[in-house]
């Protein structure tokens, strides 16, 4: 069951923007798909009767309530961040674009802190932290979500968000989809 979740709506109508209909390509790394649910995470599902109303269900439960991304609207006040990481997750895996959001986290937030020098966020930060950079374990938990709330550039965090899935994108060496992720990763919701 989907709450009434305005921001959800928007994220999802978003990434509906991107995931067609039905596509069986043997190319595509998502192999068999139908609103972008794959019958390799869903292989009870079939797929090519699946209906947009069961694949909103299926995001709702399994890309943004169970990773926990809409903690990352109501807890550190971040929907653009939330929406990227979402999208990702519908593209990459949910863990794999949560690990991007912390290492883009750390590159923005999470640095080296003086002692009595630096700005009361970042003495935040260094607390919660404890001197270490942020764990990039794709979990979205109270060390992740402190960060993201004491940490005041989101806008920042969310271009090396994308730079992190660039990196992720080019690594995977497919030429023919690359265009379309890239195309996908500069639209914001």
């Amino acid at each position: 069951m989907i709450d009434n979740d305005p921001v959800f709506e928007q994220i999802i109508n978003h990434t509906l923007v991107f995931e067609g209909s039905y596509s069986n390509d043997p190319a595509d790394p998502g192999g068999e798909t139908r609103y972008g649910i794959s019958k390799r995470s869903y292989p009870h599902v079939d797929i090519a009767a699946l209906t947009i109303t069961q694949a909103r269900a299926i995001y709702y439960r399994d890309y943004y309530k169970s990773p926990h991304i809409d903690r990352i609207v109501t807890y550190a006040d971040a929907p653009q961040l939330a929406a990227k990481v979402f999208d990702l997750g519908v593209n990459t895996g949910h863990r794999r674009a949560i690990q991007m959001l912390q290492r883009a986290i750390n590159q923005v937030c999470a640095g080296e802190v003086a002692a009595r020098r630096a700005a009361p966020w970042r003495q935040k930060i260094a607390r919660l932290i404890q001197g270490k950079p942020l764990a990039t374990d794709g979990i979205i938990g109270p060390v992740t979500l402190g960060v993201l709330r004491a940490c005041p550039h989101h806008d920042a965090l969310l271009m090396a968000l994308k730079g992190e899935a660039y990196q992720h994108y080019i690594k995977l060496g497919k030429p023919r989809f690359i265009s379309g992720w890239l195309r996908r990763l500069g639209a914001d919701a």
